[in-house]
């Protein structure tokens, strides 16, 4: 408005492209700001580690399950997730239960995480290094998730 102001008063057209581009960059600012706070919520990246870390104690707590060797997730969208993990079950988890058990885990964990919506557990027999790598990758999450918390509160 300063520009069309300025241009009427003195007669100088410059003004008004002066304005136009001011007008520009603060929407290149705005756009930049936008995508750099949206970043989270864009398909294909992995969910925040406290969701993952949920997610981790939540599997863990189940009495069939022994250890999450794996835990892949990807957000679909805003309010959407993705989980794919392998779990290795308890000794003696008879094979006709096996259904029964995935189904029940993944109704409570839909409960749990309702934005956690398309849920894959593929059922493994884990050796060691498949325990370690799982105990390594769940201390690398409680580091992100405490990382992230300590974000959120505003501490660092």
């Amino acid at each position: 408005m300063a520009g069309m102001v300025l241009h009427m008063v003195t007669g100088e057209g410059w003004y008004e492209g002066v304005a136009s581009l001011l007008i520009g960059g603060l929407l290149v600012h705005i756009a930049f700001a936008l995508g750099r706070s949206a970043k989270d919520r864009l398909v294909g990246v992995a969910a925040d580690p406290v969701l993952r870390r949920e997610i981790l104690d939540f599997l863990d707590g189940q009495p069939e399950i022994d250890a999450v060797t794996e835990l892949l997730t990807m957000r679909l969208g805003p309010d959407s997730v993705l989980l794919a993990a392998r779990v290795d079950l308890m000794p003696g988890v008879e094979s006709e239960l096996l259904e029964d058990v995935l189904v029940r885990v993944k109704r409570n964990l839909a409960r749990q995480c309702p934005h956690v919506d398309h849920v894959f557990l593929d059922v493994v027999d884990a050796d060691r290094e498949d325990r370690r790598r799982a105990r390594r990758e769940r201390k690398a999450i409680e580091r992100a998730a405490e990382a992230q918390a300590a974000e959120d509160r505003g501490d660092g």
